[in-house]
């Protein structure tokens, strides 16, 4: 990056004023704490624990797509970081601020620009709300594809951002693979638009920045397929004697080409955690989306396939439970915690847990899943769940350590952490499936790239980025 200006931050503030209005413009205590951060708690960062609640210098929030350009023109004229920041929900620390930053608030990039019903499609602004894009699209047949946990309270630019998955994973892919076309502001101020189609000739500049969590560019509008409703939606409950067995069925679904809507498998373990996999609860919940043919003969093949791997169907009411409650926790984080700033929500939470989402080969999850066993045992860490989202290569675990303390001091935790994402690499897959990699994983970045694959990356950002000033640091670029 470039070496920054001796701006005073109120001469920086009657700037941003000038270029916005005083209104969206601000250096107050509450707002400097409130976007000092995202929902990666100082417990879960490590290391980089004192890094979670650097403030901004200043948070402004822009109305439209010229705003942001001249914002990031200026701040490339006087080598200041921008920071964006979405919903603020990202577990990884993609929005926390470095010294000396703006926070460019993008909720305010909330307009829905136009439904396509014909074409399938959609464009809306960066900073709009999942959850209101779904219920605008409801009234004209079509649904969103992306369908996270976070939905009631995540924007469409964080989740494209961070190439998000959804409980809707297993048809529809991640939120990245619904996207059809972006508008970009460069870290010089220039706008790109990519044609909104779902193939275009050469490459597709739309994949730079999906994923690349505002290192690359700042997001401000998106088309997106939407999906036309299904017909019939059938949602089913199996419980299984421990994690093989259900796993099993999910990749003989996948081997025969049977792609259910949702797959979630976990084996949880609820008022302990419990070290053997016999005292787990294991579960597997299935939607099959289309049309009626379609989801009668998927239901009928993926009933017998649970069946034959040792399945025993569950009551109806079961998964409807699981399906009508899937938005629950993100409703709570909304209610208790997303208002205020980290310091209040470090200490707000009294427990200490990590979840960990790593993509391999399906023919290495099993023998993954003993290995994590094997180290979490011999370490005496304590396991939560074992668990599969929307593919049998995405797997994912949730661990604790209650002798972590406020500032995330646990050895213990942080070097497991880092073997089990490390074997992961090592059996040739990624170390993060669903929520990026923002501050906690970038210490492992070359290790999952390489280092040919971080300079490609690095030369692409100083491209795009020539002041370096869109999120320094970040992805470890």
């Amino acid at each position: 990056m470039a070496e920054p200006l001796q701006l005073m931050p109120s001469t920086l503030v009657v700037d941003l004023q000038r270029l916005l209005a005083p209104e969206r413009v601000s250096n107050s205590p509450e707002d400097l704490e409130r976007f000092a951060g995202d929902a990666l708690a100082a417990y879960r960062a490590f290391g980089r624990a004192k890094r979670v609640e650097v403030p901004p210098i200043v948070v402004a929030t822009p109305k439209d797509t010229n705003e942001v350009s001249a914002l990031a023109a200026y701040a490339s004229k006087h080598g200041i970081p921008i920071i964006p920041h979405g919903g603020g929900t990202g577990v990884m620390g993609g929005a926390v601020p470095v010294d000396g930053s703006i926070v460019l608030n993008l909720r305010s990039l909330d307009v829905i620009h136009q439904i396509d019903r014909e074409g399938h499609r959609v464009t809306v602004g960066a900073g709009a709300i999942l959850e209101d894009l779904e219920n605008a699209l409801i009234p004209q047949g079509l649904l969103l594809g992306h369908d996270p946990w976070s939905r009631p309270i995540a924007t469409v630019g964080g989740a494209i951002s961070t190439n998000g998955m959804g409980y809707l994973a297993g048809k529809y892919g991640s939120m990245g693979q619904q996207v059809q076309g972006l508008e970009v502001v460069l870290g010089s101020g220039d706008v790109i638009q990519t044609p909104s189609v779902p193939k275009i000739a050469g490459p597709d500049l739309d994949n730079i920045f999906i994923g690349a969590e505002g290192a690359m560019g700042i997001i401000t509008k998106a088309t997106l397929e939407a999906f036309p409703q299904p017909e019939v939606r059938s949602i089913h409950a199996f419980r299984f004697a421990s994690f093989a067995p259900g796993f099993t069925a999910v990749q003989e679904m996948y081997a025969i080409g049977l792609r259910p809507a949702m797959v979630d498998f976990a084996e949880e373990y609820p008022r302990e955690p419990l070290k053997q996999p016999e005292e787990g609860i294991t579960t597997l919940y299935l939607s099959f989306d289309g049309f009626k043919e379609e989801v009668a003969a998927q239901v009928d093949r993926g009933r017998k396939i649970c069946l034959a791997s040792g399945g025993e169907e569950l009551p109806f009411e079961e998964a409807d439970t699981f399906w009508r409650e899937r938005h629950d926790s993100a409703e709570r984080y909304k209610r208790e915690i997303q208002d205020v700033g980290p310091s209040a929500r470090r200490r707000r939470r009294a427990w200490r847990l990590d979840y960990l989402h790593v993509a391999i080969p399906a023919s290495k999850v099993l023998e993954y899943y003993a290995f994590c066993r094997g180290l979490l045992i011999d370490r005496g860490i304590p396991v939560r769940e074992w668990s599969l989202w929307g593919r049998p290569e995405y797997f994912s675990l949730m661990i604790s350590d209650p002798s972590a303390d406020d500032q995330g001091d646990s050895a213990l935790m942080s070097q497991a952490v880092d073997d089990i994402l490390t074997a992961a690499q090592d059996l040739g897959g990624s170390m993060e499936y669903c929520h990026g990699v923002g501050l906690k994983l970038t210490h492992l970045m070359q290790r999952d790239r390489g280092e040919a694959g971080m300079q490609a990356l690095r030369n692409v950002k100083k491209a795009l980025d020539p002041m370096g000033i869109l999120h320094p640091g970040n992805l470890g670029i």
